[in-house]
């Protein structure tokens, strides 16, 4: 950790785009109703922008190892909505980048899978809403969904590729992270757990009404593997005298059709790179200069001086829900606050 630390450290301070998060396509055969993007998936309109061709991603590709990325990860949309997506994974790795893939598993057939394991990606994360079909497919709204995402799991698993099974929870499976923990440890998979609903980027804020309720939270936080899980260190949040985030320093994302934000939550784009090059935006944006020169001591005082440090401040949440990127961001603080309370029971009952 200590030598990955220093890493993270040197990136934060010259601004070095580590990782990176490229969208490859909005499009996806499910229609989850939790999903943050306004266009693309099933039943949602479709995008009149024309994706990036494998032949423009090539050359973002090279720009990007010019900067100094490292680490790249490959979502959707489902990204296998793509038929060049393999390609697209083996431009990456190519140039040496570490991959990751996020993919619902539901398009991936044994061919996929034997391609994606021979292409040495480093792990693959797959969203999985329920151990039970019902609840999966129902948040899903395509009928079917969780066996293809299950035989996704299983094609992968057989192959050797590292996997990650992923839950948001809310309104709708959450009393359901116990069956996705069996699911984790009976393919040796990684697992996780995010009770952080988002709006759309259109900020609609309709997934965040399907937040899991309090009650249910409490119960969740007071899990032994969940806290397990949280206890471990989040080396990308704010500490004492660190920048706010890493939001434009040492990483950012690029969407489908080249527009380039300062992350995943960030509610506008600061350029395309069909029109500027990724050195030019990264380096004279002056939204990225203004989100650079925040430090630790600029973000407003929280009800929750711990939410910081665990990892749930967003300052593009708070931009979007509280109305500055400073701000404390109310949800996080609440978040926090359950955690803490979960966490002084457990000490309670075992004192």
């Amino acid at each position: 950790m200590g030598g990955f630390r220093s890493v993270i450290d040197r990136a934060s301070k010259q601004y070095i785009p580590l990782s990176i998060l490229f969208e490859v396509t909005h499009r996806c055969n499910l229609g989850c109703v939790h999903c943050y993007l306004p266009e693309g998936p099933w039943g949602r309109p479709k995008s009149s922008r024309e994706e990036l061709t494998l032949d423009e991603i090539g050359p973002i590709f090279d720009q990007l190892v010019e900067a100094g990325c490292l680490f790249i990860t490959l979502s959707g949309g489902e990204v296998f909505m793509r038929r060049d997506f393999l390609e697209i994974v083996r431009a990456a790795r190519d140039r040496g980048f570490v991959v990751a893939v996020f993919t619902t598993g539901t398009l991936l057939n044994a061919e996929r899978a034997q391609q994606l394991a021979a292409s040495d990606v480093y792990k693959v994360e797959l969203s999985v809403y329920s151990a039970n079909s019902d609840i999966h497919d129902r948040i899903t709204q395509i009928s079917g969904s969780h066996q293809r995402t299950l035989e996704a799991i299983r094609l992968l698993s057989a192959r050797g590729v590292r996997l990650v099974l992923k839950m948001p929870l809310m309104v709708h499976n959450q009393d359901e992270y116990e069956g996705l923990i069996a699911l984790a440890e009976e393919f040796g998979a990684d697992f996780i757990v995010d009770p952080m609903i988002v709006p759309r980027r259109d900020g609609n804020p309709v997934p965040v009404q399907l937040a899991a309720e309090r009650a249910k939270l409490l119960k969740f936080f007071s899990h032994p593997k969940i806290m397990q899980l949280y206890a471990q260190p989040v080396i990308c949040t704010p500490q004492e005298g660190q920048e706010v985030c890493a939001t434009g320093r040492r990483t950012c994302m690029i969407n489908p059709y080249g527009d380039l934000y300062p992350c995943p939550t960030f509610p506008a784009p600061i350029g395309n790179l069909r029109e500027q090059s990724f050195q030019e935006l990264w380096t004279d944006s002056p939204v990225l200069h203004r989100l650079r020169s925040y430090n630790y001591k600029d973000l407003k005082p929280s009800a929750n001086p711990h939410h910081a440090q665990d990892g749930l401040q967003c300052g593009a949440l708070a931009m979007y829900e509280d109305g500055d990127f400073l701000n404390p961001f109310s949800r996080g603080v609440e978040l926090a606050s359950i955690r803490d309370e979960a966490a002084s029971q457990a000490a309670a009952s075992v004192s």
